[in-house]
């Protein structure tokens, strides 16, 4: 039977490994799924949540998989269908990779392999969304624009003004996509996972599925073929940049939240958030987005870990800010 490929794509701190966190919970409990995770940065946080939830993770970090880790994604997908055998394979991509370049790459292990689209959605957070679409929108509007399915998060914070405006704006950039509006705790996973799969089977056309190699001479991937007749092609690692650290401090937790609030002076920061020890023996995961932050205990893990993703970034600055320098 073919393994069903789901891709859950977002821009950074979009809710991504909420979404498949409230899916897994939901799982129809005979499916054997497995998760690819793929984080930016060299210092990986989702994959350790997504742990928790009993399911089988591969990390892959420092890169973005439709780049500069192609090949490691290639060969990880391939691994994982061989050595699992799972019924799904979902892909976390990086935030700031470009879900085209994605879908190609999946495409092309697809025609080795007995595989087909389960799901393919971008996660949007509707607060952010004017924001990024004027900022980032060679990644951001690409992930959009590639979707079959847009799942709005946070619209239980948003006002029916920017709400409406938001899906009009989707519908103009991917006429075809299903919008899901309603806040997610009101959504059992099994219903949204019916709406994200409707469309997917248009994602593999017989006549689309290539043998060529996934990589030339060079060892170079072949996913950015377009490029010329596009334009400039940028790829995540031209556009952003991250710092991370691992480290035994043991943090106040008042002051997290005090240097999550000064990290707009250390760069543009797009996303922030590390798993560390506290006061206590108790340890605190801790998330930014522009304009919002926040802070909960949890587990402990085997040390401490940060991570900042965005441009322009005071690495120096960083290291001092949380005291790790």
């Amino acid at each position: 039977m073919a393994v069903k490929i789901d891709i859950v794509s977002g821009f950074l701190g979009a809710g991504k490994t909420t979404l498949i966190k409230k899916l897994l919970e939901g799982k129809p409990s005979p499916e054997k799924i497995v998760i690819i995770e793929n984080e930016f940065g060299s210092v990986g946080i989702d994959g350790r949540l997504l742990r928790n939830t009993g399911v089988s993770v591969r990390e892959i970090n420092s890169g973005c998989i439709c780049c500069t880790l192609a090949g490691d994604f290639s060969a990880a997908l391939k691994d994982v269908i061989r050595k699992y055998r799972p019924d799904r394979v979902m892909i976390e991509p990086s935030g700031v990779g470009k879900l085209s370049d994605i879908l190609d790459s999946c495409r092309r292990v697809m025609a080795r392999q007995d595989g087909k689209f389960g799901m393919c959605a971008a996660v949007v957070d509707v607060k952010k969304y004017a924001m990024y679409e004027k900022n980032f929108a060679e990644f951001f509007l690409d992930q959009i624009k590639s979707a079959k399915t847009i799942l709005l998060s946070r619209t239980q914070k948003a006002s029916p003004e920017l709400l409406d405006g938001t899906v009009r704006s989707i519908q103009k950039q991917n006429p075809d996509a299903a919008i899901v509006t309603t806040p997610w705790d009101r959504l059992s996973a099994e219903k949204i996972l019916s709406v994200a799969q409707k469309g997917a089977e248009r994602l593999i056309d017989k006549n689309q599925l290539s043998e060529e190699p996934l990589f030339d001479e060079n060892g170079c991937g072949r996913d950015h073929d377009h490029e010329h007749e596009h334009g400039h092609h940028h790829h995540a690692g031209e556009a952003f940049e991250s710092w991370g650290v691992e480290t035994p401090k043991v943090f106040e937790s008042g002051r997290i939240g005090e240097s999550l609030r000064k990290l707009a002076q250390f760069g543009t920061v797009l996303r922030a958030e590390g798993i560390v020890p506290v006061e206590g023996g108790k340890w605190v995961q801790f998330d930014y987005v522009p304009g919002e932050a926040s802070q909960a205990e949890t587990s402990a893990d085997y040390t401490g870990r940060i991570c900042v993703i965005g441009r322009d970034l005071d690495k120096v600055g960083l290291a001092s800010l949380f005291e790790v320098a």
